[in-house]
């Protein structure tokens, strides 16, 4: 198992690469260093998670092409979606990942928390 992005203040990983070829990340709207989301709304925060999952996957040896799965995780889901799948389609052009959209509560005033999987060759 590969670690990626470990916090040294707390038992936890930005992202894992199991079994040698499954890449799993969790990213947020909050840039590393920082306590809050980056302003803006929904649609920068997406495009912070995706700057961060930019990372992660080239630590990973991957690039985007290689994500096969996502969880949007947003705290006003029917007003942000629209905004969120601008970003969405900017940043996958036409790569059709299975994804899903939940309603749900988030902490340190986040709009957006998303979590991916991805294959790796």
């Amino acid at each position: 198992m590969q670690f990626i992005d470990s916090s040294t203040t707390f038992p936890i990983s930005s992202a894992v690469v199991h079994s040698g070829r499954i890449f799993e990340a969790v990213v947020t709207g909050i840039p590393d260093g920082e306590k809050t989301p980056v302003p803006g709304g929904a649609a920068a925060e997406m495009r912070e998670a995706f700057r961060q999952l930019d990372v992660l996957l080239q630590q990973a040896g991957v690039d985007r092409r290689a994500i096969c799965t996502a969880r949007l995780y947003l705290q006003d889901v029917l007003a942000d979606i629209g905004e969120v799948n601008q970003v969405w389609r900017e940043y996958m052009g036409t790569h059709p990942v299975v994804r899903r959209a939940y309603g749900v509560t988030l902490q340190s005033g986040m709009r957006v928390e998303a979590a991916f999987t991805a294959e790796i060759p």
